[in-house]
């Protein structure tokens, strides 16, 4: 999902930063390449249509995307 230059920050940094730090970061960059800010009507983004939420009882796992399984265990570890 993403690229080894996005991860960069992580990789170099890893033994520096806490599993939820991690998290957070890999997360705003997911969440950040599939926003469009630019104020223009999405064509397909799909994100803008989707809502998910972080009680793991409305829905199936299987069906979940990987960022909301990741905010999901970032909520249990706090």
């Amino acid at each position: 999902m993403l690229s080894d230059e996005e991860k960069q920050d992580v990789i170099t940094n890893i033994d520096t930063y806490s599993l939820e730090e991690i998290e957070a970061k890999l997360s705003v960059i997911c969440v950040r390449n599939k926003l469009d800010l630019s104020g223009k009507p999405a064509e397909d983004n799909t994100l803008a249509d989707t809502t998910f939420s972080l009680n793991e009882d409305d829905d199936e796992e299987d069906n979940v995307p990987a960022i909301v399984s990741a905010l999901r265990a970032a909520r249990e570890n706090r």
